[in-house]
């Protein structure tokens, strides 16, 4: 299979993005997800099979990835909220005490 350098480079960030994401280091997969793209958007739209065939799979693990970043996203503002909430309990808590 013979699949050319723009396609292998390609497939080897989504790779490190798939790890980054699966780590939780979205910063680090962010900062992929920008240096891939120019790369997806300079490749002509006549690819071979096998090409299309790396693309295909590249963009079936960014899909899981994205439904991942929005599961973290809706955990992250949970805790958020628990975290401001637990925050004004704790300020009124010193309002009161203070009395």
């Amino acid at each position: 299979m013979d699949i050319p350098a723009p396609i292998d480079r390609i497939w080897q960030i989504t790779k490190d993005i798939e790890q980054a994401a699966a780590v939780g280091d979205w910063e680090r997969a962010a900062e992929l997800a920008s240096e891939r793209s120019p790369l997806l958007m300079s490749l002509p739209a006549k690819q071979t099979d096998a090409a299309l065939d790396v693309l295909r799979q590249v963009h079936a693990i960014d899909m899981r990835i994205a439904a991942e970043a929005e599961s973290a996203q809706s955990a992250l503002s949970a805790e958020y909220r628990t975290a401001i909430q637990a925050t004004r309990n704790v300020n009124q808590y010193q309002r009161i005490a203070q009395f």
